[in-house]
């Protein structure tokens, strides 16, 4: 079973309280990014589980220890997350795999003999992508971002106004390979306002 958000806000309270530091609910609002109504009420829901207890401190101040219960609870949510996690990333590289797999076959023949590719994305998606390139006849020969200025496995990240239709900054390759899910309808109109061919272009 997935671990909710609520659930991952629930870890995340754990693990701060148990590092025995003081926290406030305001602290673990900014911390978690979530409403102050929302973490109140995820803290309510702790103590009344019995994974946090309440210490009065003054009159108007509290301390949170995490009990025995909270800390195999938040063992519980953990190997749930990280279950997950791997889940994800083994699903999400069987896609990406089995898209490359497509594109290595229906690689025209007339294009870069050596299947030159370059991404759009340099995110999660694409570090998946990159691993899973490994074992094709795919060549990575350059990477596309938005806003990524840190290197990507060696290969400085251009902007999309570097493009042209068959080269990167003076660097040939025959397709664009979008490695992104859910920015995909995002980066399409950013490609048709610099005119790159839809043909060059591969979506993973």
């Amino acid at each position: 079973m997935y671990p909710d958000s609520h659930e991952i806000h629930t870890r995340k309270i754990l693990t701060e309280i148990e590092t025995g530091q003081q926290v406030t609910q305001r602290g673990l609002s900014r911390e978690l990014g979530i409403a102050l109504g929302l973490t109140n009420l995820l803290i309510r829901r702790v103590v009344k589980k019995g994974w946090v207890k309440v210490v009065n401190i003054k009159p108007n101040r509290v301390s949170y220890l995490i009990t025995p219960a909270g800390i195999t609870e938040k063992a519980r949510i953990t190997k749930a997350y990280f279950e997950n996690t791997a889940r994800l990333y083994s699903e999400t590289r069987d896609r990406i795999r089995e898209s490359f797999d497509l594109l290595s076959a229906a690689w025209d023949a007339n294009g870069y003999p050596d299947k030159r590719i370059v991404f759009y994305g340099a995110g999660e998606v694409a570090e998946i992508g990159f691993i899973s390139l490994q074992g094709t006849d795919l060549s990575l020969v350059g990477v596309v971002d938005d806003a990524r200025v840190t290197p990507f496995f060696g290969f400085a990240p251009h902007r999309p106004e570097d493009l042209r239709p068959t080269e990167l900054s003076g660097v040939p390759f025959d397709r664009l390979v979008v490695m992104s899910f859910r920015k995909a309808e995002q980066i399409r109109p950013r490609l048709d306002a610099i005119g790159f061919p839809a043909e060059r272009v591969f979506w993973i």
